[in-house]
């Protein structure tokens, strides 16, 4: 009997010691908790910093980066508030091609990393600041599953949505297949919640 409320008391404190290091990050001392979330680049250059945008060009998130730093771990719960601007999905779709939506009603938004570094010491991305590193990838939020399918002619292509309710990565995949003319591109939410900026890439990119 004694072992058995022992073992129960530890895992009373257990759970306690977790939640309490789950509630306050900041706690001198303590490394931060893991988010998830990963974005990783080529050594940053001094000055340099992590947006995350609309395509409207609004920072909805930012971090600095220290120089030399390959990756940062950024805190989803910063831009959850960005859920508010959230559009008709069929209105993301590029301008004159026509969207299958299933289910409609289903609002969504599609946001991008820039990397930038800070030549005049503004704090601010201005013109000319922004590195030659970017990826197809995106963060995404739908309020419900969501799936969309559109053609467009330049380039010649396929494209399929899929995104799942709330936030989520949104991997893109494209390939050509083998005997046809028309590519094939998808945005589909995955798991990993990891992005990596490259060098630029055509969306036809294999």
């Amino acid at each position: 009997m004694k072992r058995l409320l022992t073992a129960a008391a530890l895992l009373v404190l257990g759970l306690s010691a977790c939640g309490q290091g789950s509630a306050d990050t900041a706690v001198p001392g303590l490394p931060p908790l893991p988010t998830g979330v990963e974005v990783r680049f080529p050594a940053a250059p001094a000055g340099a910093y992590l947006s995350l945008m609309t395509d409207s060009g609004e920072s909805v998130y930012q971090v600095p980066v220290t120089a030399g730093q390959t990756s940062v771990a950024p805190n989803p719960l910063q831009w959850r508030a960005a859920s508010e601007q959230a559009v008709a999905a069929e209105t993301l779709v590029p301008q004159g091609v026509t969207a299958s939506l299933s289910p409609s009603g289903v609002k969504a938004l599609l946001l991008h990393w820039v990397m930038w570094q800070d030549k005049n010491s503004s704090g601010m991305l201005d013109s000319g600041e922004t590195l030659d590193l970017m990826t197809h990838d995106r963060v995404a939020y739908a309020s419900a599953a969501v799936r969309v399918t559109f053609q467009t002619t330049s380039p010649d292509m396929t494209q399929v949505w899929a995104l799942r309710e709330g936030w989520s990565r949104a991997e893109h995949e494209v390939y050509l297949p083998l005997g046809s003319k028309t590519y094939r591109r998808s945005l589909r939410s995955a798991e990993v919640q990891q992005y990596t900026l490259h060098v630029p890439t055509p969306l036809t990119s294999q």
